[in-house]
């Protein structure tokens, strides 16, 4: 090991956290009991052909004072034969103990089909989306008899195959799903976009941001509705336009929410802050906004073009 002094880092002022509006409050999160290797937080960013790419998966303040897990997460890949971001989110349903199981087991699942569909000619969108939910249903059939928490309605899940394990699979490992996979044009780049659940996308453009799919209307997420393993009965994707300098947002609730309509205070901050890329960094602290009554996890993935 080198005896060679070693240069100080700058002595920045802590930053804080990023408030909209009224903060929520601040104190030091639990560590979360179960499972013991389940980071609060989770970061990631890199360039690849005319695109910059930035996610974070944040615990939401709720679950940072109860000491329970991260229940969102999130998978980004580069395809270099098509010139293609494909990118997932999912947020686990809080009712289901394995919540946070499901949640990364159906964004790799998704992100990976995906990635080896585009080097076979091209997605084919309901098989990405049945290959989710049935490594949900697989997973389930392996678990231990007390993984199990609430009581099902006994619905057979759509997309998945044996009747118990699809069963547990809805208890315990129940989660939406967005995917996408957004490739450069002459144009710009377009981005096709399918979902199972509340999660959504939003286009960052002009300095507003735009909701890709219709707000719900008062729909209430449960294990049995609009989530994984069951599968929507609109499996094919919507297409959006991204010209140059645009960006493609995709969110969890608890992003999504305070968002809205990107036309609020939530709105203007992020399309401000999201007018470029920031650092990796800096993009966590923006997923990470403190704002009074959202307590929610929050996980975002950004994909400018």
């Amino acid at each position: 090991m080198s005896d060679a002094p070693v240069a100080a880092l700058p002595a920045d002022p802590d930053p804080g956290r990023v408030v909209i509006g009224v903060a929520g409050p601040a104190f030091e999160p639990r560590p979360a009991r179960e499972p013991v290797h389940r980071p609060d937080t989770v970061v990631d960013g890199w360039a690849a052909g005319p695109f910059v790419v930035r996610g974070a998966s944040v615990r939401g303040d709720q679950h940072r004072h109860d000491g329970t897990p991260r229940q969102d997460d999130f998978a980004v890949a580069w395809h270099a034969g098509t010139g293609s971001v494909v990118v997932a989110v999912a947020d686990g349903v809080s009712a289901a103990p394995l919540a946070h199981v499901g949640a990364t087991l159906a964004v790799r699942t998704a992100v990976e089909q995906a990635h080896r569909a585009l080097g076979d000619g091209g997605v084919d969108w309901e098989v990405a989306l049945r290959w989710a939910a049935y490594a949900l249903v697989q997973f389930a059939e392996k678990l231990p008899p007390e993984a199990d928490g609430a009581a099902g309605d006994g619905a057979q899940a759509d997309g998945a195959q044996g009747d118990g394990a699809a069963e547990r699979a809805e208890r315990v490992l129940a989660t939406t799903l967005v995917l996408a996979v957004v490739t450069s044009t002459a144009e710009g780049a377009v981005a096709d976009v399918v979902r199972v659940g509340d999660s959504g996308a939003w286009v960052l453009a002009d300095g507003v941001l735009t909701p890709t799919f219709p707000a719900p209307e008062g729909e209430v997420l449960t294990s049995t509705t609009a989530a994984l393993p069951r599968l929507p009965e609109q499996r094919s994707p919507t297409r959006v336009e991204l010209p140059p300098g645009a960006a493609l947002l995709l969110a969890t609730d608890g992003v999504g929410v305070p968002l809205g309509d990107g036309r609020g205070a939530v709105g203007a901050a992020f399309a401000a802050a999201l007018a470029s890329p920031p650092d990796r960094l800096g993009f966590a602290r923006v997923v990470d906004f403190s704002r009074e009554t959202f307590d929610d996890d929050r996980t975002a993935v950004v994909v400018w073009s």
